[in-house]
Formats: structure tokens, sequence, C-alpha cells
């Protein structure tokens, strides 16, 4: 008999498809929570008080998903996510926008409240994906530059060195293409900066998580197939 391979319920892929699912979970509820400014005080740090979307804080949490699955699976399956991701997003937002064109119910009070948060859907979609395609794309891009450079080494090293770049072009274009002209230009950079440095914070407080995730991933990777020989 030849040898063949009989592929048997693989723990380590059910797990990608629950960082898979979370990932993606987070791009379908940031249309929702990108219009929400939070104000952000720096004053002792001598940059006065500044602000953040609130989806751009969620969405930093999507880079540890990419940069585990990254290390573990390789890049390939790592830019799987960001397209699966990128087009549920486009999908929502579609929905969201076409919910703003529809008539409101008689009675229904907050018409007006919902068309003016959503209306700018597709500023806001055009300048998510433009930017989380190539801002994780490049995160991903440099992560595996580092890690062939260390010979698979320092992990943190990789993690926060491709998420501060990422995070960099994703906050800059996001913002630009998003909500220039819509907020006041001198409030514009403060949101910029505001949100870079809030991302900068998770990206540190997140490298223990992609240790962690990684470390589950690999826990029965190597028990994905049987091989049977005679």
């Amino acid at each position: 008999m030849n040898n063949s391979t009989v592929s048997v319920a693989a723990p380590s892929e059910y797990k990608y498809y629950i960082l898979l699912g979370l990932y993606v979970g987070f791009w379908g509820i940031l249309q929702s929570i990108t219009v929400k400014l939070v104000p952000l005080d720096l004053s002792y740090l001598g940059l006065g008080m500044l602000a953040f979307s609130y989806g751009s804080f969620a969405h930093a949490f999507t880079f540890p998903c990419t940069d585990a699955v990254a290390e573990v699976w390789g890049p390939k399956r790592a830019r799987l996510m960001v397209y699966l991701g990128a087009a549920v997003y486009i999908i929502a937002t579609f929905l969201i926008y076409i919910a703003t064109l529809l008539p409101a119910a008689e009675g229904w009070p907050h018409n007006d409240a919902y068309i003016t948060l959503f209306s700018a859907a597709p500023r806001i979609v055009l300048g998510s994906v433009v930017a989380t395609l190539f801002a994780q794309l490049w995160d991903i891009y440099v992560f595996e530059w580092v890690k062939k450079k260390t010979g698979g080494r320092m992990l943190w090293l990789r993690n926060n060195v491709s998420t501060w770049g990422s995070q960099f072009f994703d906050t800059i274009i996001f913002y630009t293409i998003g909500f220039y002209g819509v907020i006041p230009n001198s409030v514009l950079p403060k949101v910029i900066i505001g949100s870079y440095l809030l991302k900068l914070v998770v990206a540190l407080l997140d490298t223990p998580v992609v240790y962690l995730v990684v470390y589950w991933i690999k826990g029965n990777r190597n028990k994905n197939t049987l091989r049977l020989s005679e």
C-alpha cells in the first residue's frame, strides 16, 4: 500500500477560523463606532486636549490577529484575512448606506440623526479600505522581513516594528480620506496624533497577547494529520 495521509479534525485549523471570525467581526462593527470621537487629554505631555476615533481604537486589535496568523501559518493566510475583512466591511457599509436612503417609519424621531451619522459612510469606507489594505499588507510584509532577518527569534520585535509603522500609515491615510473637510482642520491633526499615540500603546500592550495566541495555536498544531503507511 502506498503511503497516504488521512486528514483528521485539526484543532489548529479551528483556531484559525476563530481568529478569522474575530478579525472579520471587528471589521463588521467599525462602521457603527468609527464616527464616535472620544477626548484624549494629554496636557501633562504638553500636547493639550486631543481626540481619537473609537473605531480606530477598536481596529487596532485586528493587528494581533494578523501577526499571530503570520507567525504560525505565514503571510499568505494573513493576507487572506485582510482581504476577507475588507470585503465584509464593504458589504456592511453598503447596507448601512442603503439604510440612510430608505424612508423612516412614521413616529420614529431619530432618522435625521441616523442620516447625519452614517451618510458619510462612502468616504469612511473608502478611507478604511485604502488605509487598512495598505497598512495591514505592509504590517505582514515587515513582520515576515524582520522574522527572516532575526532567524525566527524575537517575536516581540517583529510584532512591534511591523505594527508601529503600519499603524502610522493606517492613521494618516484613514483620517485624511475619511475626515478631511468633515471636521475642522484645526481638530484633524489632534485626532490623527491622538489616535496614533493610542495605537502605539495598544501595540505595546498586545505583545503579550500575541505570544499567548501563538502559544494557544501551536498547542496541537503537530497533531493535524494522521499518517498511515505500510
